[in-house]
This record gives C-alpha cells, sequence and structure tokens, in this order.
C-alpha cells in the first residue's frame, strides 16, 4: 500500500510538507556531495596541472642534455679521426669528421629548437655553436693542407695544438650549457613546488567548505534526529530498569519515521515484559565477554613487556598484531632488556600454535630468558639453556617448539646474533634495507636434545637499524604470493624519514593490506634504530 504521506521528488529536494527521513538525508548528502565535488575537482586539477608541468620540464631536460652530449661525441669521434687522417694520410680516418660535419647543421638546430625561448639556454647554445664552427674551420684547414700535400704544414698544426684548444673550449662551452639545463630544471621544480602549494590551499578551501556542509548536516541531523533518537534512548533505559509506565515524549522537529517509531514503541512498551529473560542472558554473554577480555589482557601483561628500556645511543620501537580474530595475544613474544655492561639485549619469538596455551609458553620462555641474560647474555649459551627447557619429555610429546632470534648490542654499534630457527634480521638504512649475512642457524628451540646456535658479529652504523620479527610478518600472503622480504624491505626504504615507531607501523600494516587485512599468523618486529644523540629515548611497547 502506497504511503499517503509519501512526497514526489520536487517536495522532497524543497523541503515541503511534513519532513521525513529520507527527505532529509537527500539533500544532507546532496550538500555535502557538492562540497566533496569541490574538493576532488580542486585536487585532481591541482595534481594534473603540477604533474604535467613537472614532467615536460623534465622530459625536455633530459632531450637537451641528450642533443648536447650527441654533438659532443661526434666532434670527439671527428677530431680523432683529423688527427689520424692528418698524421697517417689514410681516407678512411676521415668518415667520422665527414659525417659529424654533415649532421651538425641538423643536430645544432634540434638543440636551438629544445632551448625554446629561455635567454639563458639560447646564449649557452650560441656558445657551442661559435666553439664548434671554430673547430670545423681548423678540421677543414687540417684536411685541406693534408690532402693538398702539405704535410708539415699540417702536422706543425696538429703539434700546435690549435684543433685541440678549440674543441677543449666547445666542449667548456658544452659543459656550461648543461649547467644552464641543470639550472633550468632546479626552476622547473620550485615552480613545481609553488604550484603545489596554490593546489594545496585550493583543497583547503575546499576541505573547509566541506567541513562546514558536514557541520551543517550535523546540526540538522541532532535536531530532526538525534533528539528524537535520545529521547527514545531514554524511554530504553527507563524499560531496561524495570520503568515501564512512562510513555517516550513525542517531538514536533522529528522526521516521520522516527516520529512513527516513537508512537509503536509506546505501544509495544507492554509487551516488553516477556523478553526480559532474553536481555537478562544478553547481559549474561557480555559479562562472559569482558573476563574473557580481562583474561587475554593478563596473559599479555606477562608476554609483551609495558615499556622498552632506555638505551643510550639506540631508539627502540615494538608493534605486535594477533592472527585470531579477538585474542589480545597469541604465540609470538618479544622482549628487551639493559645490562649492568651498558650492552642491550633484544629477542623475538615464535612458539608455534596460537591460544592460551601457546601464549602461556611463550611468557615462561620470555621470563626464562630475562633471567638468563642477566646471569650470562651470551647468545649461544642462552639458547643452549633455552633449548633444554623447551625439550622437555612433556612439552616435547605435545609437538611444542619455538624460534628465537637473540641479539646483544654494544653502545658503540657492535652485534652479535644468534638464531634458532628463525628468520634473519634486517638491517635498514638511509638507501639499503636487507637481510644480514649470518654465520649459520641453529635448530628450532625443542626439535633437540643438544644443539649448536653459532653467533653472528656484525656492526650497526649509526642511523641504521636493526629489525627483528617473527615469520607472520613475510609469509603473509595473497592467493600463493608471499609478502616476503623484499616487499618488507622496500616500506623500511620508502619509510626512511619516519619516525621509528610509524616506519614499523606502516610494515606491519602493509603486511596486513598485502593478507586482504586478516593475517594468517601472529607478528611481532622489534626494531633497534642507532642514533646519532646519545640522549634518552624512550618508547612504548607497540600491540
Amino acid at each position: 500500500m502506497r504511503d499517503p504521506e509519501r512526497r514526489g521528488p520536487v517536495a522532497v529536494l524543497l523541503g515541503r510538507g511534513t519532513g521525513s527521513l529520507r527527505g532529509l538525508l537527500v539533500r544532507l548528502v546532496l550538500g555535502v556531495a557538492a562540497a566533496m565535488t569541490v574538493l576532488v575537482v580542486a585536487g585532481i586539477w591541482g595534481t594534473i596541472t603540477v604533474t604535467n608541468k613537472y614532467r615536460d620540464d623534465q622530459v625536455a631536460a633530459v632531450a637537451r642534455e641528450s642533443a648536447a652530449d650527441r654533438i659532443l661525441v661526434d666532434l670527439l669521434n671527428a677530431e680523432t679521426g683529423v688527427s689520424g687522417f692528418t698524421l697517417t694520410g689514410r681516407r678512411s680516418y676521415l668518415r667520422p669528421y665527414l659525417e659529424a660535419r654533415a649532421s651538425y647543421p641538423r643536430s645544432i638546430a634540434g638543440l636551438r629548437a629544445l632551448a625554446g625561448r629561455d635567454a639563458g639556454l639560447e646564449d649557452e647554445v650560441g656558445a657551442v655553436d661559435r666553439t664548434a664552427r671554430l673547430w670545423f674551420d681548423e678540421a677543414a684547414t687540417l684536411v685541406d693542407l693534408r690532402q693538398s700535400g702539405r704535410v708539415g704544414e699540417a702536422v706543425q698544426r696538429v703539434n700546435q695544438g690549435i684543433a685541440k684548444a678549440r674543441l677543449d673550449a666547445m666542449r667548456a662551452e658544452q659543459a656550461a650549457l648543461l649547467d644552464e639545463v641543470d639550472q633550468v630544471r632546479r626552476d622547473s621544480l620550485a615552480s613545481a613546488d609553488r604550484r603545489r602549494t596554490l593546489t594545496l590551499l585550493a583543497i583547503s578551501a575546499a576541505a573547509l567548505l566541506t567541513l562546514l556542509a558536514v557541520g551543517w548536516a550535523s546540526r540538522s541531523l541532532w535536531w530532526r534526529v538525534g533528539d528524537p533518537v535520545n529521547a527514545l534512548a531514554g524511554g530504553v533505559r527507563r524499560m531496561s530498569g524495570g520503568q515501564m509506565g512512562e510513555d517516550v515524549p513525542e517531538s514536533r522537529e522529528a522526521v516521520r519515521e522516527l516520529a512513527q517509531l516513537v508512537r509503536a514503541f509506546n505501544v509495544m512498551q507492554g509487551e516488553v515484559v516477556a523478553q526480559r529473560g532474553a536481555a537478562v542472558e544478553s547481559a549474561r554473554r557480555e559479562e562472559v565477554r569482558r573476563g574473557d577480555e580481562r583474561l587475554w589482557q593478563t596473559v599479555a601483561q606477562g608476554l609483551l613487556p609495558d615499556r622498552l628500556p632506555v638505551a643510550p645511543g639506540l631508539r627502540l620501537a615494538a608493534r605486535y598484531l594477533p592472527a585470531v580474530p579477538g585474542l589480545v595475544i597469541g604465540g609470538d613474544f618479544y622482549d628487551a632488556r639493559m645490562l649492568p655492561d651498558g650492552r642491550l639485549a633484544v629477542m623475538v619469538g615464535d612458539v608455534a600454535g596460537h591460544g592460551a596455551e601457546s601464549a602461556a609458553r611463550a611468557a615462561r620462555l620470555r621470563f626464562g630468558w630475562r633471567t638468563l641474560v642477566d646471569v650470562d647474555p651470551d647468545p649461544a649459551r642462552v639458547l643452549k639453556v633455552l633449548n633444554a627447557q623447551v625439550a622437555s619429555p612433556g612439552e616435547r610429546q605435545q609437538g611444542i617448539f619455538a624460534s628465537m632470534c637473540h641479539a646483544l648490542i654494544s653502545p658503540d654499534g657492535r652485534v652479535r646474533v644468534a638464531l634458532a630457527g628463525h628468520p634473519r634480521p634486517i638491517l635498514a638504512e638511509r638507501d639499503f634495507a636487507g637481510l644480514i649475512a649470518v654465520d649459520g642457524r641453529g635448530p628450532v628451540l625443542g626439535l633437540l636434545d643438544d644443539g649448536r646456535w653459532p653467533v653472528t658479529e656484525l656492526w650497526l652504523p649509526e642511523g641504521s637499524t636493526l629489525v627483528l620479527y617473527t615469520d607472520g610478518l613475510t609469509e603473509a600472503r595473497r592467493g600463493t604470493e608471499l609478502f616476503g622480504v623484499p616487499r618488507a624491505c622496500k616500506v623500511l626504504r620508502e619509510e626512511w624519514r619516519s619516525t621509528l615507531e610509524v616506519r614499523l607501523a606502516s610494515l606491519v600494516e602493509a603486511a596486513r593490506r598485502f593478507d586482504e587485512g586478516r593475517l594468517r599468523d601472529d607478528v611481532a618486529v622489534l626494531a633497534v634504530q642507532r642514533v646519532r644523540d646519545a640522549g634518552v629515548h624512550t618508547s612504548r611497547a607497540g600491540r
């Protein structure tokens, strides 16, 4: 049945008659859409303008450099040919000279065309042309002398270095031309920056317009929707508290749909008593959920450090992201500890499996590691003792294994690393990021009764970062394709100028997005950056 109060499109747009939620939303959407359209158009126009200008200027610069280099190369080849012909008389030596003389008018004309209307470039091209023509004149003189049989005079002019001096002058003018081309390029970049600033200002103005539209929309929504909804929420609260005798007041400002909803709520209020049992059950389930959440938070406090230590000359940051939805923590763990001798001990580990049982085993390994490094932090000995702990008969029968990367970092940048079946750390610098080379990796903890865990020594330069991680980072996958170490290194290079915390957040987020928004395994990442300033840097553990 047709709603008798339903209005046509024109009435909806103009707000005539009884106000409805549909009409209100249509007007709000149109207003916000208009503001957003202005914002998008400003952004697209500015981006296209700046990008096209920058691209054209860079292409022109490359073409100018190429044309200038081609002329110089032709003259150098011609110089060699003329000298060879003058000294030997072999006509085959004249080929480069003849080719250069034939192609030079086209080359210099092309270079002039590329100079455009830039006065500085035109002057430099003219200087190159003048010095090149002087060389061609001298080369023609040498060729004529040799061909006329006046070998002595020709050789004497070669020995005087007239042609070489003119070619050197041409090379100097060509270098000056390239400097001018580079200056034009820099001026173009500065112009692009100014255009970008204007674009940002335009986008900011459009964004302000959008904010104003959103503010107006929010105010209208509150009076027409928010206030009636708030009154309705009050009636729901009273009903949930057992006060079911008071109706929800009807608002004259409410949209038609909400007014109908309030009236229907008042009619149905008497029927809610039968649903109290369901409400009680719902509250009980919510309490159970909160209890589970508090339990996981308690486990997390035993598995991940609340705060990373302060290390002079070093900056620390960490990120953790569980794979199982709803869990605060899984089987991955990390820790860092300052030693009395000034060295920093760091560790990242991964216990097989997920859930409370794996988290509890990971917590035991972490506390065991903290105890061991206080006594003897040597990486090989620490892993040997932890292996004995994990390789107990009870743990092995349940298939409990763990991988770990343990590193000792001295204030001067010396690093000692040992791996127990764990991925190699990444060393990231300003223009490079890649896996460190190791002397070997020992077995996974718990796999063998005894084993050997080689220790690799390396140096951490100032400004570089050592990144320890679990395999959940690189094994994030999209179909059959892994996120992998190369993509992780690319993110670290691209985010080099960002803070260490932002770099790790970008790294973990890139892996999550690659895995279509849901990681298949827990991810723990701990990074240590050696900084030039030996001041105090404090970082909280990221979760």
